[in-house]
């Protein structure tokens, strides 16, 4: 008798949330105010967007280097990096060469970084262009060097 009635419990307790997982669940009409396609719409081929509307998803930005003057022969991995840095370049270059190069990069790019071996710049695209330059600018500081008093012995 012990035996059954925990069988019992057991089915019911099985039973009763199978019932109400089931009743919560009821099938509702769409609205007649959300329709996917309108009277006047057949298909989507009959669909018209404005004159306006751009459907690109990329830009084409140029990426411009101004090389050094002398050779210094230095030649290192250029990598070319978006502003959330996603590489889209990669490859060996010559500090002394000039670069420029076009490329297809995603339409809300506003910043490319070039990274030459343990250098990384940053520049803002416009125009549709980045420039950079290898010379660097130096600090006022750098260039005040002090020397160690000389003696005579």
């Amino acid at each position: 008798m012990k035996n059954s009635k925990k069988i019992r419990l057991r089915i019911l307790t099985l039973i009763f949330p199978t019932m109400v997982l089931f009743s919560s669940c009821i099938k509702e009409e769409l609205e007649d105010n959300t329709k996917l396609i309108t009277d006047d719409v057949e298909s989507i081929d009959d669909l018209v967007v404005s004159e306006f509307f751009d459907w690109k998803t990329t830009k084409e930005i140029t990426v411009s280097i101004k090389g050094l003057t002398m050779d210094v022969g230095v030649d290192q991995k250029l990598t070319l990096l978006t502003g959330d840095g996603d590489e889209f370049f990669g490859g060996s270059h010559k500090m002394h060469e000039d670069f420029e190069m076009a490329f297809d990069l995603p339409a809300g790019i506003d910043a490319i970084v070039m990274k030459y071996g343990a250098t990384e710049k940053s520049a803002e695209v416009t125009n549709q262009v980045a420039s950079f330059t290898f010379e660097t600018e130096r600090e006022a500081d750098a260039l005040n060097v002090e020397f160690a008093e000389l003696s005579a012995e």
